[in-house]
């Protein structure tokens, strides 16, 4: 990959499915996480980067527009246009945003103002709207240029090389507890 924003994702949940899959940090199988409770679906192919590791214990996600939807569990090179700055009941759960770096439909979206307004707010919809019958709150802060979505991203990866001893040993949730005591990754 020649540009320092386009990195390797791995699809979780492919464009328009209701199904939340998560990839299992132990097996590496992919795991049926739950059905969204609403009349909701991924609005673009939604994963994660490996080895990273956001405040809520995760990797870091990424959404990413497509053409199609492909698989999950398949690599994609999504080149990062941005990020969304969310709360997701309470825990700091930013979400990377991209789009394939190999659809040549999206080679004219360079940067985060190349992408159309409509298409931001369809995401932003969604998450705000997609834990609603759950009772969970979820928080957007807004949207960030690329320069602070691969600022986000480095952080993820110097948290998770931290870290990935007892995430390895089984005490991740340990470690979100330590960090909710230091007021760490809380909104």
């Amino acid at each position: 990959m020649a540009k320092e924003n386009v990195i390797p994702m791995i699809v979780e949940i492919p464009k328009g499915s209701t199904n939340k899959y998560e990839v299992n940090e132990v097996t590496g199988r992919i795991v049926l996480d739950r059905v969204l409770y609403g009349a909701n679906f991924y609005p673009g192919e939604y994963g994660m980067v490996e080895n990273t590791l956001d405040w809520d214990g995760d990797p870091l996600d990424v959404i990413s527009l497509c053409t199609y939807p492909t698989l999950p569990g398949v690599e994609v090179n999504v080149r990062i246009l941005g990020a969304i700055k969310m709360i997701d009941n309470g825990e700091i759960d930013t979400k990377l945003f991209g789009v394939f770096a190999n659809d040549p439909r999206f080679d004219t979206y360079n940067n985060f103002k190349d992408v159309p307004q409509h298409l931001k707010d369809e995401i932003t919809n969604f998450f705000m709207q997609y834990k609603a019958l759950q009772n969970k709150t979820v928080r957007i802060d807004g949207w960030v240029d690329e320069k602070e979505a691969l600022h986000e991203l480095a952080e993820c990866k110097e948290r998770f090389n931290e870290y990935k001893e007892r995430i390895k040993n089984g005490e991740k949730e340990i470690i979100k507890e330590e960090w909710k005591v230091k007021g760490l990754g809380q909104a």
